[in-house]
């Protein structure tokens, strides 16, 4: 057994991978629906209780005579230097006829998942803590302990902490081929690396991964950082304070202190940085904190970091505070000297955004550059990250609302660099978008129509339903199907196509475009056609062009699109007559003024058609699955009528303010009337609180995870997935800790048949004294699933303000990690408001529920649920 020194003579451990891993696959899987299990391993009892045995195979629909073996793969490539280990494996299966596969089903049929099972040894004399991070995994085992989240997209921002005992040890990894991560051409292969290294067990600041601004003529653009922070021992740790050593530069923690870290848990140290005139290039940072056994010894740690120095018109870094109460960035580009010459300082200039492809930072040569041979475009130019190089969820709930905040933060940076040209104007936006961006862009214009002047999509796909079809998934009954395709419907952009009618659209895609193909905008092209008429629409398509090419923004299309900024007389036009197709009105802006707070059904999409009289100054409405609206503030206020026919009800609007301060309610027997009546807001589901589980993402504030000892394992497996694909902070704390003056939204981690959380027999969901899990129906009626064995729920509940708690409950710890699987993570999963879990769903996946559904206005379960 070799152990190696460090230079104090301590013991540093030798870590070693396997060159042979034992594969076993492969099956079946649908696009994202590891998330609901869906092994059919699991049915034979999972994949660790296997041994390699080539004698013996097991049933699969993918491969000939539909039975598959054990085989055996080497490592692609290893190394091993004393306190680090790193391995790449690639696997395929050469024996499955794929192109016939991809014949029939297309590219779902390239996705399949398969096990892997390596060894991981330590050789040292004790037991050691690792720091192991799985690329491109979701699941995995070590020895008898369960993964779940893993890093699929290669993040590197949230390892896993291990305390290993010398020796070998079982490393089962679930291969999941994904065609959005992996691709869809050639012969369709999973390659995934794995790295281990010691680490001393204490506090590790990642000082690789901080975040800063630029420098901006001599001052900081924005004073906001941050710097994540990982307890790599066994006790919790308390930051106390983070210090500067340079006289010209402060620092001082944003939000609570301490900072406690969960053992094993990262969460991100934000500060907030000021800073006179000139400051150093180089900066050193103290970390000042304590352990839980001995909160009387300060321990300190220093980093250091970098500024870089940019001009205000050249492309830089601000930083800025997300909703979630983390620190994002994006890259601002100001208008140049050329395109603000002889312009007032009161003139206000649009915003390009440009919304960035998947696996990109927004600070990559690529994006940051992406627009340099336009510099003179009469806007402001900026790239927000979707906090994430995914946008975090694809530019939806939480990357869309980085892109709100990095637009906000522009206002901050004129204030901050003296900047005495003309303004910008917030609510005028030119969306731009590539590959995932462009169907970023997509979901700008459907949801934020009010403020989209013009829109370019660029190779962009249509929704993640229509990139790579869902055909594979277990097969469920309809009921189900149904509520997880409505789980999804805010990302259908093919359905809510009608809500940019009168905003100038210029698709363009490469003829050639394996990676997405041109179909997707040909579609979109042909529903803006059927939907919105003649108003300016352009599409191109350029023949022998693949996904991307230098210069793919700046084509001479696009460069003609882009004039549009210096002619506002070309900026989107509200028509006389359009329609409002409203998914969630949680994420959903408002559309000539009107916005829409709440649908009668949770369970179908709600269509508003309006005719404006402009010379009666008077709107003619037809609705459908539309309760609530109220009109808001807008930059033409003089369009918003005075007077509304809504479904045959005539009703005259309050004059002035007064109109913005008034709801338009549709009565049970039909009728609609003018309603000043604010206590619904207390009574009913309302504002970010709509819409599925991954309504939790809407949190004003970090995330509060409320669990017991017995639990915390899989309370910080949640704070690790968040930090991991959102970049999200959570604060861990006892379930019977109160929230207190908490703002964000909070996660209850619980456990067993007399969970008190689960102890109130006035909601849609609980506990049956102790004999089993219910669920109340509209009208009382109680349907009781006795407690088993891998039973489990997730459900959303209400908070004050807005607010939500998401309980993960689980009858034991089985149960419990199957539901805590359903955390939102990746798009595309298809989480409804609630979901019970039943041990059939380890290998049916969704399939095996117990009950899903929605909860109404009201809380109640929705008629269309499914209650087994």
């Amino acid at each position: 057994m070799l152990i190696t020194h460090g230079q104090d003579g301590g013991e540093c451990p030798s870590i070693s991978f396997s060159l042979k891993w034992d594969v076993l696959g492969p099956f079946q899987i649908g696009t994202r629906e590891a998330s609901w299990g869906a092994d059919p391993l699991e049915f034979e009892g999972g994949f660790r209780a296997l041994a390699y045995d080539n004698e013996t195979n097991y049933p699969s629909s993918l491969a000939p005579s539909g039975r598959v073996s054990w085989s055996t793969h080497q490592l692609e490539c290893s190394s091993s230097s004393g306190d680090v280990a790193e391995a790449s494996l690639i696997v395929g299966f050469p024996t499955i006829d794929w192109p016939f596969l991809q014949s029939v089903y297309g590219w779902a049929a390239l996705q399949y998942q398969a096990w892997a099972r390596g060894r991981l040894t330590i050789a040292a004399k004790s037991a050691q803590p690792i720091i192991f991070y799985a690329d491109n995994v979701l699941e995995f085992w070590i020895d008898d302990s369960h993964y779940f989240g893993g890093d699929f997209y290669a993040y590197r921002r949230a390892p896993l902490v291990l305390h290993l005992n010398p020796g070998k040890h079982n490393v089962d990894i679930r291969l999941i081929r994904d065609v959005r991560v992996m691709g869809g051409i050639g012969e369709p292969k999973i390659s995934i690396k794995l790295r281990a290294e010691s680490s001393e067990g204490s506090l590790a600041i990642v000082e690789q991964k901080a975040m800063i601004p630029a420098i901006v003529n001599g001052v900081l653009a924005s004073p906001f950082a941050f710097v994540p922070a990982r307890n790599e021992g066994r006790k919790t740790i308390d930051i106390l304070d983070i210090t500067t050593s340079a006289g010209t530069v402060s620092a001082a923690m944003i939000g609570i202190s301490p900072l406690s870290l969960a053992p094993g848990q990262t969460r991100p140290l934000t500060f907030r940085l000021s800073a006179q005139s000139n400051p150093p290039i180089y900066l050193s940072l103290e970390v000042t904190y304590v352990e839980s056994d001995s909160p009387d010894c300060l321990l300190s740690t220093v980093i250091s970091t970098a500024f870089s120095e940019h001009d205000s018109h050249s492309p830089h870094k601000i930083t800025f505070l997300h909703p979630g109460g983390i620190v994002s960035y994006a890259i601002l580009r100001a208008p140049s000297k050329k395109a603000i010459s002889g312009l007032s300082p009161n003139k206000r200039l649009p915003i390009l955004l440009n919304l960035h492809g998947a696996g990109l930072e927004a600070d990559s040569h690529q994006v940051r550059h992406m627009l340099d041979s336009v510099p003179d475009l009469p806007s402001w130019v900026i790239f927000p990250t979707g906090v994430t190089p995914w946008s975090g969820d694809d530019w939806h709930t939480w990357g869309f609302a980085d892109v709100e905040a990095a637009v906000a933060a522009i206002s901050g940076w004129i204030e901050t660099v003296g900047w005495d040209g003309p303004s910008v104007d917030a609510s005028g936006w030119l969306v731009t978008g590539h590959s995932n961006g462009g169907q970023g862009t997509w979901y700008a214009l459907t949801h934020r129509p009010e403020k989209v002047i013009g829109a370019a999509s660029v190779s962009g796909y249509s929704s993640i339903e229509g990139y790579v079809p869902y055909q594979m998934w277990a097969e469920a009954s309809p009921e189900i199907t149904m509520l997880l395709q409505n789980s999804t419907r805010s990302f259908r952009h093919e359905l809510l196509v009608a809500n940019f009618k009168g905003i100038p659209i210029m698709q363009q895609h490469g003829s050639a475009d394996n990676n997405v193909p041109a179909f997707h905008s040909r579609r979109m092209n042909q529903l803006i056609s059927q939907t919105n008429g003649k108003y300016n629409h352009q599409y191109v398509e350029l023949k022998g062009k693949s996904h991307w090419f230098d210069g793919v923004m700046t084509t001479v299309p696009l460069l003609r699109f882009y004039d549009i900024l210096g002619r506002e007389a070309d900026w989107a036009k509200l028509p006389q007559d359009f329609t409002i197709m409203i998914a969630n009105p949680a994420d959903m802006g408002a559309r000539g003024g009107l916005l829409v707070d709440q649908l009668s059904s949770p369970d179908q999409l709600g269509r508003i058609e309006v005719k404006r009289c402009p010379l009666s100054a008077a709107w003619v409405l037809r609705t459908s699955n539309v309760l609530r609206f109220h009109f808001t503030a807008t930059q033409k206020s003089d369009i918003l009528p005075h007077k509304l026919v809504i479904d045959q009800s005539s009703l005259e609007l309050p004059l002035g303010e007064k109109k913005f301060a008034c709801w338009l309610v549709r009565s049970e027997q039909g009728f609609w009337h003018v309603s000043h009546d604010r206590q619904w807001l207390t009574e009913q589901r309302h504002g970010a609180q709509l819409g599925p589980l991954d309504s939790i993402l809407r949190s004003a504030g970090r995330f509060l995870i409320r669990t017991s000892a017995s639990v915390s394992d899989v309370a910080v497996q949640i704070a690790r997935n968040l930090f991991q694909y959102f970049a999200a902070d959570s604060e861990i704390m006892d379930l019977s800790a109160a929230v207190g003056s908490q703002s964000g939204n909070v996660i209850s981690v619980t456990l067993g048949s007399d969970s008190l959380m689960l102890g109130s027999h006035s909601e849609s969901i609980g506990l049956d004294d102790s004999v089993g899990l219910y669920i109340r129906r509209r009208g009382g009626i109680k349907k009781v699933f006795p407690f088993e064995v891998g039973m489990g729920a997730i459900f959303l509940r209400p908070l004050l303000d807005e607010r939500l708690e998401l309980v993960v409950w689980g009858f034991d710890k089985q149960g419990l990690r199957r539901a805590a699987r359903l955390m939102p993570m990746l798009t595309g999963v298809g989480q409804p408001d609630f979901v019970v879990i039943g041990r059939r769903c380890a290998w049916e996946g969704a399939a095996g529920v117990l009950a899903m559904g929605s909860f109404d206005n009201f809380w109640r379960v929705s008629d269309a649920s499914f209650i087994s």
